[in-house]
This record gives C-alpha cells, structure tokens and sequence, in this order.
C-alpha cells in the first residue's frame, strides 16, 4: 500500500515538473517572438505599425511547420500587393475585433494584446532603470 502512495506521489511531481517546464518554454518562445517582432516593426511606419504586427502574428499562426506549402506561403509576402491589401485587413481588424471569423485571427488578436501588455511592461522597466 505504501509503495502505490510513493509511485502516486512520484507521477504527481512529474507530472507538474512538466506542466512547468512546458509552461517556461512556452513563455521563452513567445518573448523571443515579440523581440523579434520589436526589432522587425522599427522598419515600418507608425502609423502602420500595429496592422504590421498583427500581420506578422497572424502569418506566424497560419505558417505551421508542418505544412508543405511553408516556401509557397513565405513568397506570398513579398507581394506588395497582398502585403498591402493583408494590411488593410489587419487595420479594420483592430478596429473591430469582433470581426475575427476564425481561429487564426482570434488567436493573432490575443497575441496582438500580449505583446501590447509585453511591451507597456518593457517601456515601464526601462523608465525605472532611467
């Protein structure tokens, strides 16, 4: 009987060592994401800012590694033309995110406001240290 409590108790902790340490990895992924998107978003203009970085969330979303067609998906965004109409969507995105009608786009929005929160939280610890 004893044994049993022991191989629980063992299951138990190895189980939330994992929850954790997927949890931390998962946290690390999503910062270096929204580093990368920081520095990616200083190219662009201000007042196309937020409609870029939605874009970039969203594309990164929809580009599963499991994908064949990953390339295929990649040129489609050195098309000025789709660019500009995907940013135009994005645009009327925010300004209504109820529009969202799929899960790509609603979970783009959720990590649109996470970074939005990440980085308040980064320009409020750099106005501390200064």
């Amino acid at each position: 009987m004893e044994t049993w409590i022991i191989v629980i108790g063992i299951i138990i902790v190895v189980f939330a060592l994992t929850v954790l340490g997927l949890n931390f990895y998962r946290k690390r992924q999503v910062e270096k994401l929204f580093n990368e998107l920081k520095n990616s978003s200083r190219q662009v203009p201000k007042s196309k800012r937020n409609n870029f970085i939605l874009l970039m969330l969203s594309e990164s979303m929809s580009a599963s590694p499991r994908k064949s067609k990953r390339t295929n998906h990649m040129a489609k965004l050195n098309n000025p033309k789709y660019l500009e109409i995907q940013m135009i969507k994005m645009g009327k995105l925010l300004k209504d995110p109820s529009s969202a009608d799929n899960k790509t786009s609603q979970q783009a929005l959720k990590l649109f406001r996470d970074y939005q929160a990440w980085e308040e939280k980064l320009i409020s610890e750099q106005s501390k240290i200064a």
